[in-house]
C-alpha cells in the first residue's frame, strides 16, 4: 500500500517505521526542518519538509495514488481539515486523524465522516482504555486482550528463585497445574521466541499467554496473587485521570458517552473508594462537581508527607497519569516503599516500559504506543481482528480470522510454513480458545493469535488470507 503520513513526530515516525518494515510505500510530510532532516536519515522513506495543508504538497507526496492518509500532527484542527482537503481533492479510501479533544470524539461527528475523516483516534481514550483493562484484570501486569478469544497475554519479570528461573522452559511449565505458554522473551536489548529448551534468566521480561483464571494462578505462584482493589488512588486529574475515575465509579455522563464506546467491559465494584490527587485547584473543583462519590484532594504528590497526611498509604493501587512521566514513575516507586503493592504509570515514551518492569512497576501504558496500535488496527482492518506491538514495534501480536482456502485452512500447525521466529499461540473456534500445539488443525473461520517480527507481517498474513 501507499501511505501518506502528515506529522513526523513521535507517533508519526513510529507508525512509519512499522509500516516501512512491512514493505509499504510510505511518505511523511513534516514542516519542522530539523525533524524532517532526522527522519530523512533514520527512515527508508520519502520525507517532504513542508506544510501538509497544501494541495501541491499533498500531490508531491503522492496523494493521487495513496491508499491511506494519516494525520497525526499536534493540532486536532489541522488533522481534521487536512483530511477534508484530501477527501475533496483526492480519492484516498481511508483517512485517519489523531484528535485529542474529547468534544469531537463523544459526538456523532466521529461516526459520520465529518471533514472527510473515516476514523478518529483519541490518545487519551486509548490510554485510559488500556489502564482500565489492566485494573479489571487485577493490575498485575500489562495486559493484551483479543477480540474473539478469552485468552490474554500478560508480562512479568523473572526474579531469582522464581519457579521458572534457571530451568528449561518445558520443564518449568510442567510444574504448574494451569496451562500457559511463554510467547516471547526480552533479554537485555534482545528478544526471542522461546522453545521448550529455552532457559529463562533473572531479569528476563516474559510475555505469557493463557486464560485469565490460569494466568491468575500463574502469577500467584510467581508471588503476585490477585487482590481486591477496594481503594484506588489516581494521581493526576487531567483527561485520562478523569476518564478512569468516571469509569471506575460509573457515575459520569462524559465517561459513559465517550469511554464506554471504547471499553468492552466496565469495572463494576460498588463501594470502591476512588481518590484523585491533583495540584490544580480549579481542576479539583471541577472533579469534585463531576464525581461527587470520589474523594478529590488538592495537593502536589511530590510534596513531602502527602501520602501520610492524606491517608493514601492504605490504598490497594496507585495510578499515576500526570503529563510528567518521570514524576509518574517516581511516585509509583515511592508508593511501593510505603506499602501500596500495585501500581500503574502512564508514560509518553514506550521504551520506558522495560525500565518500569525492571523497577517492579506492575503496569506501564504508553500514550504514544496506544495511538500507534489504534492506527495500525484501523489500517489492517478486515481479516486482521487486532494488533499489538511489543519491544518498540519489533514484535507484533496479531489476531487473524482464517480465510477459507488459505494456506493454513485444514492443516495442522506443524505443516504450515511460518517465517522464522514466528509462533501460532492460540486457536479460537465456536467460542472456545485453546493454546495451540503442533498437532492442532487450523480451520477456516477460526480466530488465531500469532506472534512474530514486524517485518514478517505480510508473509504471516498471507498464510491466513487468500
Amino acid at each position: 500500500m501507499k501511505i501518506l503520513i502528515l506529522g513526523g513526530g513521535g507517533v508519526g515516525s513510529r507508525i512509519a517505521e512499522q509500516l516501512i518494515a512491512e514493505n509499504h510505500d510510505v511518505v511523511i510530510i513534516e514542516r519542522d526542518p530539523s525533524q524532517a532532516a532526522v527522519l530523512s536519515h533514520r527512515l527508508d522513506c520519502m520525507v517532504l519538509n513542508d506544510s501538509g495543508n497544501s494541495r501541491e504538497v499533498l500531490r508531491r507526496g503522492g496523494a493521487a495514488k495513496a491508499d491511506v492518509f494519516i494525520a497525526v500532527t499536534d493540532s486536532d484542527e489541522v488533522n481534521m481539515i487536512t483530511c477534508g482537503l484530501v477527501a475533496s481533492e483526492f480519492k484516498i479510501p481511508l483517512k485517519v486523524a489523531r484528535v485529542r479533544n474529547t468534544e469531537y470524539t463523544q459526538t456523532h461527528l466521529s461516526h459520520t465522516g465529518f471533514f472527510g475523516v473515516d476514523f478518529l483516534v483519541n490518545p487519551e481514550v486509548e490510554a485510559a482504555s488500556e489502564i482500565v483493562t489492566s485494573v479489571e484484570h487485577g493490575a498485575l501486569s500489562d495486559v493484551i486482550v483479543f477480540d474473539n478469544s478469552d485468552l490474554q497475554i500478560r508480562s512479568t519479570t523473572v526474579s531469582a528463585g522464581s519457579p521458572i528461573c534457571g530451568r528449561p522452559l518445558g520443564e518449568a511449565m510442567r510444574g504448574f497445574d494451569a496451562p500457559f505458554l511463554v510467547a516471547a522473551v526480552l533479554r537485555g536489548s534482545d528478544y526471542l521466541i522461546p522453545s521448550g529448551t529455552t532457559i529463562l534468566r533473572e531479569n528476563d521480561l516474559v510475555y505469557v499467554i493463557g486464560t485469565q483464571a490460569n494466568l491468575d494462578r500463574f502469577f500467584s505462584v510467581m508471588g503476585k496473587p490477585r487482590r481486591p482493589m477496594n481503594k484506588i488512588v489516581i494521581v493526576g486529574g487531567g483527561k485520562i485521570g478523569s476518564m478512569i475515575c468516571g469509569n471506575l465509579l460509573e457515575d459520569d455522563s462524559e465517561a459513559k458517552g465517550v469511554v464506554s464506546r471504547v471499553f468492552r467491559k466496565l469495572v463494576r465494584r460498588r463501594g470502591r473508594q476512588v481518590v484523585v490527587v491533583d495540584r490544580d485547584v480549579e481542576r479539583c473543583k471541577e472533579l469534585s462537581r463531576r464525581y461527587p462519590r470520589a474523594l478529590v484532594i488538592h495537593a502536589d504528590i511530590s510534596d513531602e508527607g502527602v501520602f501520610e497526611e492524606e491517608q493514601l498509604v492504605n490504598a490497594d493501587l496507585i495510578i499515576c497519569t500526570t503529563h510528567n512521566q518521570e514524576l509518574n514513575i517516581v511516585s509509583a516507586l515511592y508508593a511501593r516503599t510505603l506499602g501500596i503493592e500495585r501500581s500503574i504509570v502512564l508514560v509518553g515514551n514506550a521504551s520506558y516500559g522495560v525500565v518500569c518492569s525492571r523497577l517492579l512497576i506492575d503496569v506501564t501504558v504508553s500514550l504514544r504506543q496506544a495511538v500507534v496500535n489504534a492506527v495500525l488496527r484501523v489500517i489492517r482492518q478486515g481479516l486482521i481482528l487486532s494488533v499489538h506491538s511489543l519491544f518498540h514495534g519489533k514484535i507484533e501480536v496479531l489476531e487473524f480470522e482464517v480465510a477459507e482456502g488459505s494456506a493454513a485452512d485444514g492443516h495442522p500447525i506443524r505443516d504450515i510454513r511460518f517465517p522464522r521466529d514466528s509462533l501460532l499461540v492460540s486457536i479460537s473456534r465456536d467460542g472456545t480458545a485453546n493454546i495451540a500445539h503442533g498437532n492442532s488443525v487450523v480451520q477456516s473461520g477460526d480466530s488465531v493469535v500469532v506472534i512474530g517480527k514486524s517485518e514478517d507481517f505480510q508473509q504471516i498474513r498471507s498464510v491466513f488470507t487468500r
